[in-house]
This record gives structure tokens, C-alpha cells and sequence, in this order.
């Protein structure tokens, strides 16, 4: 019993030090700089995400990190999608023969221009105004649809269906992310790490470039 106890201690203090490293800024901002990315992790398990551009100016995104392994943490910002991921419904119309109609649409508008590929061939098209596209073929395996530098395949299950309507999950066209939904980043060595393999090296707390 006395070795199960101290075990439990043992782990305890384990996950305090390894919460208290992780805690803190990353990113060191240089001396008038034009472009800038920092983050803190605070103690109470918020963090603030700092992007600076020349353009746009900085902009702090915030949410709740989680340390998920003693080199990985999750991030995920108070603000989420209410449409966060693509859906789509199909049905099979007699009258239409040799093509097939999309309409493609987010939860408020269509998304007009947006470009639109069947069963990954080279030739797509365009959908219109009212975010509608007709393509000639016979049978649906996937869709693809590009949009402002989005671009998602969804798979469809039944490939007779010739009218689709897909409803777009809510897209962060935005220079600056407005959501992070369960965004794993690596620690390692004092850097965190961003899919790319960008990394932030920690820093001290003096060299926060926000309020």
C-alpha cells in the first residue's frame, strides 16, 4: 500500500513539472518587425495566440490548451464553428440523363464560383450565382469542390444519385485562423511546433508584444 501511495505522489508531482514547463510564451518578435506569431500558455489552461501582419495589424485569438502527452498539447479557441463539418444529401432524378446537379452552399449563401470536380478528373466547373453547377457524367464517386483556396473531397455513397446538394462546413478564409478545433502541436527541445514544422522557441514573458 505504501508503494501504490508513493507512486501516486510520484506521478503527481510528474504531471505538475511537466504542466510547469510547458506553461509561457513562445515566440521572440525582432526589432521592427513587419510580421510576427507568438503564444502563450497560461497556468489556468487558457492560451493566447498572437499574429501580427503589416497589413492587417495583430490580431490575439484565444481558447483552452490541454497537454495530451509529455511532448504534445491541444488547442481549441472559446470560438468553434456552428457548422463544423461538410454534409451532403442526394437523390436520383429519373428525368436527368448523362449529368448531374450540384449545388453547393454554406449554412447562409451559395458559394458561387466555387470550383467544382467530379471523380477526380482534370475538367470541373464553375457553379453560378445561385452556387448550382452541371457536369456531364453518369456515375458519382467523389466531389471536390475549391473555394477562395479551400478546397475538400467528399466521398459519396451512392453513386446513382444525379442532384447533390452539399452544405460546406464553416470555412476560416481569414488570414488570421479564427478557429482551432483540437490543433495538436508537438514540444521539443523548448519549441512548439506547428504542422508545417514552423516552431516557436520559448521566451521570456517580457518579450509579450500584447496586452
Amino acid at each position: 500500500m505504501k508503494y501504490i501511495k508513493l507512486i501516486l505522489i510520484l506521478l503527481f508531482f510528474s504531471s505538475c513539472s511537466t504542466n510547469k514547463s510547458v506553461i509561457g510564451l513562445y515566440g521572440k518578435c525582432g526589432n521592427e518587425y513587419l510580421g510576427c506569431t507568438q503564444i502563450e500558455l497560461k497556468s489556468d489552461k487558457t492560451f493566447e495566440y498572437f499574429i501580427f501582419m503589416d497589413v492587417g495589424g495583430g490580431t490575439v485569438v484565444k481558447g483552452n490548451w490541454e497537454q495530451i502527452s509529455n511532448d504534445s498539447i491541444k488547442l481549441n479557441t472559446f470560438e468553434q464553428p456552428k457548422n463544423p463539418s461538410t454534409t451532403y444529401s442526394g437523390k436520383i432524378n429519373p428525368d436527368r440523363i448523362k449529368n448531374v446537379k450540384i449545388t453547393i452552399r454554406d449554412l447562409e449563401l451559395p458559394l458561387a464560383a466555387a470550383f467544382i470536380v467530379v471523380n477526380d478528373q482534370n475538367a470541373g466547373k464553375a457553379a453560378d450565382v445561385n452556387g448550382i453547377a452541371e457536369l456531364e457524367t453518369q456515375k458519382i464517386k467523389t466531389i471536390t469542390y475549391h473555394y477562395l483556396g479551400q478546397k475538400e473531397t467528399i466521398e459519396i455513397d451512392n453513386p446513382n444519385y444525379n442532384e447533390i446538394e452539399i452544405i460546406v462546413r464553416d470555412l476560416d478564409l481569414n488570414a488570421v485562423p479564427r478557429f482551432l478545433t483540437d490543433k495538436v502541436m508537438v514540444l521539443n527541445n523548448g519549441k512548439l511546433f506547428f504542422n508545417d514544422g514552423y516552431s516557436l522557441k520559448k521566451t521570456n514573458l517580457e518579450n509579450k508584444q500584447w496586452k
